[in-house]
């Protein structure tokens, strides 16, 4: 049935942008990252800010991340997605021009504690009003090549934003440059959301029925073969990279060096992410896309048990960090592509926001266990034990997707895009 949000005037034709444009507007998402966690974090202790207090600016930024699905229904509900990406834009860039502003102190500690959760509310629903607007842009056939140009602009943003902010702190003008270029580089992102046209939703129409939309969406994503499938590619422990988060303090295990770990898991690992989430996202748009994410998890797996059996030397500790990086790009991207495919015209914000959201809680869980794993059995046993959950998630993916038959499902596609 049609929804009255899904209505649109005769004649109109929705035109979308071609996939590597995504990568252009969800790069703002990266540099605000990498700006934060890196240039910021590593200039503020040379100030003579304690770690602990780096640590929870940090947290702060990232904080809006688990709250995402409440920015959903306010996108979903008012303003058109465009209109949303260029208001939290200029909002982040303002923060971002704050930053470059106040001092780096102890004593600013309350301003920066202010602007950091505000640059991470901003950035956020940035990049779920850009989810929004390929949803209603974006034919199904092709949101698998969108997924990994997304991908590619969150974590190439995050080297860039921090490399590039650190370079230019250290060598071209302190922390006000770096700030600045940064924000100057977001609002050249801003300029391909100038050409989506996404169709307009019905005037008049109450807010109490905008809401109610935006739970019967929850609801078909809850009760259909499809949206079960999505959660469950968001919620299971497979292709989450934890056991990655851990390897610089267990590198002495392969006899790496300081400056190998610090090439190696910082922009090498950066670089070899991008060509896995092209090749994922692009994957997906030509065959099932969750089968791409099942066969990716068990790559994901295979990679971790291999790096555990492998010869533990220095040059095998780069290859296989690089290995694993390429196949969790590969895997992120397909996870992605779930998600997208489930997206419909109604209330794609919020949905997607849910999924992205509950993302987050297995990685977490992951890094606890590891980190109660390693100490006990060792590097090999740390990584030999996320590659099992990964291997038993696909399983339990796998049997739940053969006994639930897809006679059950419910087709949500997107209004169509213009070539």
């Amino acid at each position: 049935m049609t929804d009255a949000l899904d209505r649109v005037a005769d004649g109109f034709v929705p035109r979308g942008l071609a996939p590597f444009w995504y990568f252009v507007l969800y790069l703002p998402v990266g540099l605000a990252n990498g700006f934060v966690t890196v240039t910021l974090g590593y200039l503020m202790v040379h100030h003579g800010v304690s770690v602990a207090a780096v640590a929870a600016l940090v947290a702060l930024y990232n904080l809006p991340t688990t709250w995402k699905f409440a920015i959903g229904p306010v996108l979903d509900t008012s303003l058109s997605p465009p209109r949303w990406f260029l208001i939290n834009q200029a909002m982040a860039i303002g923060a971002m021009a704050a930053l470059a502003l106040t001092p780096l102190s102890m004593a600013d500690m309350p301003l920066l504690s202010g602007l950091a959760p505000a640059l991470g509310v901003a950035i956020n629903a940035g990049g779920s009003a850009v989810t929004a607007a390929m949803a209603l842009t974006t034919p199904n056939e092709r949101r698998g090549a969108v997924a990994g140009w997304m991908q590619c602009g969150q974590l190439g943003g995050v080297g860039l934003g921090g490399g590039l902010g650190l370079w230019l702190a250290e060598h071209a003008g302190g922390q006000l440059t770096a700030a600045l270029a940064l924000a100057g580089l977001s609002a050249a992102c801003c300029l391909p959301i100038f050409w989506l046209r996404v169709p307009p939703r019905l005037a008049g129409l109450a807010v109490s029925r905008r809401l109610l939309n935006v739970l019967e969406a929850l609801w078909d994503l809850a009760k259909t073969r499809g949206g079960v499938l999505a959660i469950l590619a968001n919620v299971l422990p497979a292709s989450l990279g934890a056991a990655g988060q851990l390897l610089s303090t267990v590198a002495g295990d392969w006899h790496a060096s300081a400056d190998l770990v610090a090439l190696v898991l910082g922009a090498v690992t950066g670089i070899a992410n991008l060509p896995g989430c092209v090749l994922g996202g692009y994957l997906c748009d030509l065959f099932p896309r969750r089968t791409v994410y099942i066969l990716s998890a068990l790559a994901c797996a295979l990679g971790e048990a291999a790096m555990a059996f492998g010869p533990h030397t220095p040059s095998f500790f780069a290859v296989f960090v690089v290995l694993n990086a390429v196949l969790l790009g590969l895997s992120w991207a397909a996870v992605a592509a779930v998600i997208f495919e489930q997206l419909g015209a109604k209330a794609a914000a919020t949905v997607a926001a849910v999924l992205s959201s509950i993302s987050n809680l297995p990685v977490v869980v992951m890094v606890a266990i590891l980190g109660g794993v390693q100490p006990k059995h060792g590097s090999s046993g740390m990584l030999l034990t996320e590659a099992a959950f990964g291997v038993a998630s696909v399983v339990v993916y796998v049997a739940i997707a053969w006994l639930w038959k897809p006679g059950a499902a419910v087709n949500l596609q997107a209004a169509p895009a213009a070539a």
